[in-house]
């Protein structure tokens, strides 16, 4: 994994951000108050999208995941496919988005992917028994709490975009069978057989970046 700490991003777009490589996954994170406040223009087709979403968070984490689009894929729109899944008009190039309350994540390879990124808080403590099994948690070889659980929801969220099927349930078909530090692997039992599902997680700032690929 490389992760690269820079505080201006391309075409003169100053913001603090970092960028990395992940599982053959290049990922970019940033700021959603400094990516709005940048001087990046949205296309016009990106600007109609932008006007009918209704609440202003989601306008921010709108604008924030198109202007660290545009430093790798310049005025390339992001479009939705199967069940919303994100795309863009690049052959063999697959795209992931995710957002926290104050942080954005874009991420491209040429590989199946997932991702996600977390804020950890203590409220996880509060949805732990809906998401995870007993035998998971036993897998930490050190004392858990709200980093080791956001991990844990992080590779699940990261995974249910990777998979693309909607209505898996996290707890009883996706189960994590080993943990090596920052890495960790999943099986996922649906009707479609899944090869296993290897993801990283990397710490960085107060938030938790997840990235999941097929092992």
């Amino acid at each position: 994994m490389h992760l690269d700490y820079r505080k201006c991003a391309t075409n003169n777009r100053c913001m603090v951000g970092k960028t990395g490589f992940t599982n053959f996954v290049h990922w970019e994170m940033g700021e959603i108050q400094a990516l709005n406040a940048s001087s990046a223009q949205l296309t016009p087709v990106e600007n109609a999208q932008l006007m009918r979403l209704g609440s202003d968070q989601r306008k921010r984490e709108f604008k924030a995941i198109r202007v660290l689009k545009q430093g790798v894929f310049g005025a390339d729109e992001i479009i939705y496919g199967m069940h919303g899944k994100p795309e863009i008009h690049q052959a063999g190039v697959t795209i992931g988005i995710s957002h926290s309350s104050q942080w954005a994540l874009f991420a491209h390879a040429t590989v199946a992917f997932g991702c996600d990124i977390e804020e950890p808080h203590e409220r996880i403590n509060r949805v732990v028994d809906r998401f995870c099994r007993s035998e998971e948690l036993e897998l930490f070889d050190t004392e858990i709490g709200i980093i080791q659980l956001t991990q844990l929801w992080s590779c699940k969220e990261a995974i249910y975009k990777l998979v693309n099927e909607p209505g898996i349930h996290w707890k009883d078909q996706m189960r994590c069978t080993a943990i090596s530090e920052s890495k960790f692997m999943f099986t996922v039992e649906t009707h479609v057989k899944h090869p296993m599902i290897h993801c990283e997680t990397i710490q960085v700032n107060n938030v938790i970046i997840s990235i999941a690929t097929y092992a």
